[in-house]
């Protein structure tokens, strides 16, 4: 006669945690509920009780998924940084240009005046060691900082960069001078000029223009080969 121990398997997987799928979907909607919300209404005019009514929860629903409203604004700006990984991913499998991407991504920007104003707002609390957003803003750049370096020396060896410069400082220039234009173009939109100082600098690198032809056609401008 069989043993029942022996009989009952011991190699099944575990069921999934139910609770915790339900959870990650909701935190999933909720997040990118607030980037649609922040892209609409900008960072000062959206309230958490917006974002909550969108996604159909309480306020304390909300912020029990995040801790807290840093919480939460810190996972909006990692959500948007994602979709925009995606997108320039997208653009390079359809041979848009290294560079290129980065001008779509200026141009992006333009048209979402809150999600910028919130990147700059919170990574600027965020530099106060206690800010409950410090490490997480600190990782980010750190990710940030070094993965085009790459890219910039195949520019290089391209002829499409400067050659005195380090391949490995440049992605920390850029990301530099965009925060810095950020900044300026929110302060007064009208007088700054974000993608065409984002061009100026990249022609100080000596980075080729976009093509013109692209540019009329309003197509995305691919750098010459």
């Amino acid at each position: 006669m069989s043993n029942a121990a022996e009989d009952t398997p011991t190699d099944l997987p575990g069921r999934p945690d139910l609770r915790r799928v339900r959870g990650d979907k909701r935190r999933t909607t909720i997040v990118e509920t607030a980037v649609e919300v922040f892209g609409e209404q900008g960072y000062r005019g959206t309230s958490l009780r917006e974002i909550a009514r969108r996604v159909g929860i309480s306020d304390a629903g909300l912020l029990h998924h995040f801790g807290s409203k840093v919480g939460l604004l810190a996972a909006t700006i990692a959500a948007r940084d994602e979709i925009d990984r995606a997108r320039r991913e997208e653009s390079e499998a359809a041979g848009v240009s290294f560079v290129d991407t980065m001008r779509e991504q200026v141009a992006r920007n333009t048209r979402s005046p809150g999600l910028v104003a919130l990147h700059v707002v919170l990574s600027a609390e965020a530099t106060d060691p206690q800010h409950p957003a410090h490490e997480s803003f600190r990782d980010r750049y750190r990710a940030l900082r070094h993965q085009d370096d790459e890219s910039f020396s195949r520019l290089q060896d391209e002829g499409h960069l400067r050659n005195d410069l380090d391949a490995e400082r440049v992605g920390q220039l850029v990301t530099a001078m965009m925060d810095g234009l950020q900044l300026q173009w929110l302060l007064d939109p009208d007088a700054v000029d974000m993608a065409g100082l984002f061009e100026d600098f990249l022609h100080l690198l000596e980075i080729p223009a976009p093509r013109e032809d692209a540019a009329a056609e309003g197509r995305a401008p691919t750098s010459p080969e």
